[in-house]
């Protein structure tokens, strides 16, 4: 009777161990992003499209480019997909440019861009207006540019680019490129480190689950002054008997969508200082803003300066300096001297 009872507790034990060993891979599928798809009708450069007693349009062009006419060039490591449409308005009742359209870019199946409306005026000299500035009447008819600020990369790779667009109350999708999909290989050379704490050091780059980040340089200065600062922008001066520690993070999105600077680089300590604050640069580098108000765009790159003020001597005597800061949920920490 004994042997009996002994094989069914062998094979529940068995049953229980095998489920214990296909946890783990149940784990990791769950880690895989999922592919964003849509199964509207597809749009493509010269369909035209009417919605009885509401509009028709005509889809100009789409377009790659850093440089389009009558609009700002892109920003460093960026460039632009330009959809571009004439709507004609054909509702009894006004809209704003801006309602016609809501949508996002979608490259390589996982990774999400928005767009700025830009309304075409045809008079001469052709100008530009943001699309929520214009008001568009009965038989109003306006060419209007939809620019999906993306990275450089997806101008020059070959994986899938589309638009999912709603276009007043209907789905469509454009396909602006065929091509691979999935997640978008990041650096892998010998500066690479794929870890969750320690210490940074100067040139090595650090891979997270989320962000790809290494700091640009440290150094000591009376004024924090932005790389290629323009005609206006924001510094950081030091007070009386005072020398700001200025730490530029470079920081790289690897996520799939976009976060704030803030939310990048986060807890910047250094016992030693006095008082510190964080910016991000903005325009080409070219000013400071809040990093609160910078958008780090998938697979994109900012700049984020944590700045401490410390006692002027700091600068030059030989008492050690450690920052201590998080990236992506994780702590590090960078020695200074």
């Amino acid at each position: 009777m004994k042997k009996f009872l002994i094989l069914p507790t062998v094979i529940m034990l068995l049953g229980s161990l095998a489920g214990c060993a296909k946890q783990p891979a149940a784990e990791e599928e769950s880690e895989i992003p999922q592919l964003i798809e849509s199964t509207a009708p597809i749009l493509a450069a010269g369909d035209t499209v009417t919605i009885d007693n509401t509009c028709e349009f005509h889809v100009n062009q789409i377009e790659i480019t850093e440089h389009p006419e009558y609009y700002y060039d892109a920003r460093q490591g960026k460039t632009y997909v330009d959809f571009c449409i004439t709507y004609q308005h054909l509702a009894d009742y006004n809209i704003n440019a801006d309602q016609i359209m809501e949508g996002k870019l979608i490259y390589s199946g996982l990774y999400e861009y928005g767009f700025d409306g830009i309304v075409q005026e045809e008079e001469e000299p052709v100008t530009w207006n943001r699309a929520h500035t214009i008001e568009m009447k009965q038989s109003d008819t306006r060419q209007i540019h939809y620019f999906f600020t993306v990275p450089k990369e997806l101008q020059e790779s070959t994986r899938m680019v589309e638009l999912h667009v709603n276009i007043r109350g209907n789905d469509y999708r454009i396909i602006v490129r065929d091509g691979e999909t999935g997640i978008v290989p990041g650096r892998e050379d010998s500066s690479t480190s794929v870890k969750d704490s320690g210490d940074v050091a100067d040139g090595e780059i650090v891979v997270t689950d989320n962000m790809e980040f290494y700091v640009e340089y440290s150094e000591f200065t009376r004024d924090v002054i932005p790389p290629n600062r323009g005609s206006g922008y924001n510094h950081y001066a030091a007070e009386d008997g005072t020398i700001l520690l200025d730490l530029c993070i470079a920081c790289t999105n690897r996520g799939t969508e976009k976060i704030t600077a803030n939310k990048a680089v986060v807890s910047a300590d250094l016992k030693q200082a006095e008082a510190s604050t964080h910016a991000a640069e903005e325009n080409n580098r070219s000013t400071f803003e809040s990093p609160s108000l910078v958008n780090i765009l998938p697979l994109c790159t900012e700049y984020i300066h944590c700045i401490f003020q410390l006692p002027e001597d700091m600068a030059t005597n030989d008492e050690p300096l450690t920052i201590s800061f998080k990236v992506d949920g994780n702590k590090y920490t960078y020695t200074v001297k």
